[in-house]
């Protein structure tokens, strides 16, 4: 009964109702390799070793970490699938017409207010807390909370570190109408064909001239081909899988095949730039068709941390830095590897303990349609105390006092 209550509460609630367990089921996987990438990068600088010239990425728990970064593009490819589904349904198979206005208005009052929040209570932390100058930080918050820091500074916001991503995000959802009349495309392989060739011209142009352009590798230019990666995904899961995919036994060897085979691929950026999206297309795939593939990505205790994703994004890096002052001198004297190892169990409890907290106060109440409708009734129907009505009447009766 707990259990159940739980899950419950710290379940996700979707606008459309419908509900994709293994989105989410690949949601924790992604928050899972950047909480273990910032985690690493905290740790390794204060382990008493690493100041006495032992190397701290040492280890395969260490090496994976350092690719952990990589999340952050398993995260486009959701969003490229979830975001085209409907627009693929639609002109594939004359599902119900998408309304632009509607889209964009669920993406403001489903994603900004707790952005806005976060942003907010760190700058406030910021100015408080480690004295930095609020005149100087202060434009930098205001161009992250219009998601325009990578373009304005070129560089990751100093507000709110995780926000280059949002914007990246953001971007995408500006072109997501656009982009979607490759599904209009009336030919089943011409559509796929104008995907596949997309991704490429992507990949060439990115290797051609975004080597040293600081603005550009902070914009959708720089990782296009994932979003178009889970574009890819939700045509062969409309056409082909007719959104109902049948599992098969096979497609599990993918998943034990590639999941290690991702961790040793990052390792070599010329290799992942060109191999890395179709990789991720595969074991996506294999997520909804491996029987026991799709057991593990739908188990409901992993698909309830997943689908906190964004709220765990938001602020992980804070839980860790709060919570590594007191545990980080815990388990020092061990090999790296061992070490890291421990402070994931020490550390990862509370992540998901307050970023549960978190999403069950500020997130999870946006994920409701109609918030912004019942807030605005409940403020318009909640009487005012007859002290407050009051004063009015005071005033008005002294207005004429004054004015003699």
């Amino acid at each position: 009964m707990t259990r159940n209550w739980l899950l419950s509460r710290l379940s996700r609630e979707t606008s459309s109702g419908r509900f994709i367990p293994e989105m989410d089921g690949l949601r924790f996987v992604a928050i899972s390799m950047v909480i273990l990438f910032h985690l690493n990068a905290y740790l390794a600088a204060k382990w008493p070793l690493h100041h006495a010239g032992l190397l701290p990425q040492t280890g395969w728990l260490a090496q994976s970490a350092l690719v952990g970064f990589r999340g952050v593009e398993l995260f486009f490819v959701i969003s490229g699938f979830i975001l085209a589904l409907p627009f693929a349904a639609y002109h594939i198979h004359g599902a119900a017409p998408v309304s632009l206005r509607q889209y964009y208005l669920r993406r403001l009052t489903r994603l900004e207010p707790p952005y806005f929040v976060t942003a907010l209570a760190l700058f406030v932390l910021a100015v408080w807390y480690t004295k930095q100058n609020a005149t100087t930080l202060f434009p930098h918050l205001l161009a992250s909370l219009a998601y325009l820091h990578g373009t304005v500074y070129g560089t990751s916001s100093i507000v709110i570190g995780v926000a280059w991503s949002l914007e990246i995000e953001v971007q995408f959802y500006l072109l997501v109408p656009l982009l979607t009349l490759l599904f209009a495309v009336q030919s089943r392989g011409l559509r796929r064909i104008s995907l596949l060739a997309l991704i490429l011209i992507t990949l060439a142009a990115q290797d051609l001239f975004m080597e040293h352009s600081g603005r550009a590798s902070l914009s959708i230019l720089a990782y296009l081909q994932f979003f178009l990666t889970g574009f890819l995904l939700a045509e062969v899961f409309v056409t082909d899988w007719k959104q109902s995919p049948v599992a098969r036994t096979s497609w599990d060897f993918v998943t034990l095949a590639g999941w290690p085979l991702v961790f040793v691929m990052l390792q070599s950026d010329r290799l992942a730039h060109w191999v890395f999206p179709a990789l991720v297309f595969f074991l996506y795939c294999a997520a909804f068709r491996g029987r026991f593939s799709r057991q593990m990505f739908s188990n409901r205790w992993i698909t309830a941390i997943g689908g906190m994703c964004y709220s765990t994004y938001l602020i992980h890096y804070e839980v860790i830095s709060a919570v590594g002052r007191f545990t980080r001198e815990i388990g020092a004297g061990l090999p790296y590897w061992a070490y890291l190892l421990m402070q994931s169990v020490l550390i990862g409890v509370p992540i998901v303990c307050v970023c549960s907290l978190y999403f069950v106060l500020l997130e999870k109440p946006c994920m409701r349609r109609e918030w912004p409708r019942r807030l605005w009734s409940r403020i318009r129907t909640t009487p005012i105390p007859d002290r407050l009505v009051e004063a009015p009447a005071t005033i008005r009766m002294a207005s004429p006092v004054s004015s003699q």
